[in-house]
């Protein structure tokens, strides 16, 4: 099934469609990739002015999370969208997935983005009284990233 990319002049749009393991998680609330990195001030000893007493900044390693949100379905709760046998319990998840972010422009273009190798680092549901929804999101931590250059449409 392919994804139907909007035709609007006023707005840019994309069509995402992200795969675990090469197949379609369904429709997610929330796909969001973070990059973390620490910084580390190199101080003079007894700079002129605390102000200017930064010598340089030292940058540290980046950490790379991924965080999906799912409106969770009967048949298909989140760790079995993601590959993984209908289970609640990370502690039992001894494979790690690979995550596929494939997003197409209005004129066909795409670019691919594998998140390879991720881990589950935590799950959790949200069940919200009144709207009767139950989301469940996960937390992965990829331990690799590749992007492909932009592809045009049969490529």
């Amino acid at each position: 099934m392919s994804t139907r990319i909007p035709n609007v002049k006023t707005v840019v749009s994309y069509s995402y469609t992200v795969k675990a393991n090469g197949k379609a998680i369904g429709t997610l609330q929330g796909f969001n990739p973070s990059a973390n990195r620490n910084l580390e001030r190199v101080r003079e000893i007894m700079g002129n002015d605390a102000a200017q007493d930064t010598f340089e900044i030292v940058p540290g390693r980046t950490e790379f999370t991924i965080s999906i949100d799912r409106f969770e379905t009967y048949e298909k709760a989140m760790m079995k969208a993601l590959g993984y046998a209908s289970l609640e319990d990370v502690s039992v998840v001894t494979a790690p997935i690979s995550i596929t972010e494939v997003v197409r422009d209005q004129a066909g273009m795409s670019r691919i983005i594998e998140y390879q190798d991720c881990w589950i680092q935590s799950w959790a549901k949200t069940i919200r009284e009144g709207t009767i929804t139950v989301t469940e999101t996960v937390t992965l931590w990829p331990t690799r990233i590749v992007v492909s250059g932009e592809r045009k449409p049969g490529k």
